[in-house]
């Protein structure tokens, strides 16, 4: 029986570790997408708004986080994560008002705004918007690791539709 067990929890892991690799291998797209300033457009016009987590993805980083973000939640790198998440998932206060925005949400981490996004080195998180030509940050890092609660959050990000 243990040794059943065992050989599961390495075929979890090896199949974590596959997956894992599969999407650190696939290329980004060639033409990367610039990210403008604030402002560049009205958001109220923006048909998308991009969470862009200052967190890596996947089953490994992701297990990573959880421990991080419970343990040692002092040091945790991504606030838009640590207000927005528990330990298992999108909370539900954040999703709800989210829905209530009425527009496409994306989702990206930390790697995959890199593959994506133009500058490289724009400061994460952030939260930014997209009208089909043009993507410009909506809510900064600077703005977002100011607030210290999921209301505080949500205020912020409402008062930029305003």
């Amino acid at each position: 029986m243990k040794s059943k067990i065992l050989w599961f929890i390495i075929l979890i892991l090896s199949t974590g570790a596959i997956i894992d690799v599969v999407r650190y291998l696939k290329p980004g797209p060639t033409n990367k997408t610039i990210i403008r300033a604030a402002e560049t457009f009205p958001a109220s016009s923006a048909k998308e708004i991009i969470l862009a987590y200052n967190a890596y993805g996947g089953i490994y980083p992701g297990i990573a986080d959880i421990i991080h973000k419970e343990f040692f939640a002092s040091t945790y790198p991504c606030k838009l994560c640590y207000l927005s998440f528990g330990t298992f998932g999108m909370k539900d206060e954040w999703k709800q008002f989210l829905d209530s925005l009425d527009y496409k949400i994306i989702q990206l981490h930390k790697d995959q705004v890199r593959k994506i996004y133009s500058p490289q080195n724009i400061p994460l998180p952030a939260i930014l918007i997209n009208d089909d030509v043009t993507t410009e940050v909506l809510v900064n890092a600077k703005e977002i690791n100011g607030v210290h609660t999921l209301q505080q959050l949500k205020t912020l990000v409402a008062s930029k539709f305003n």
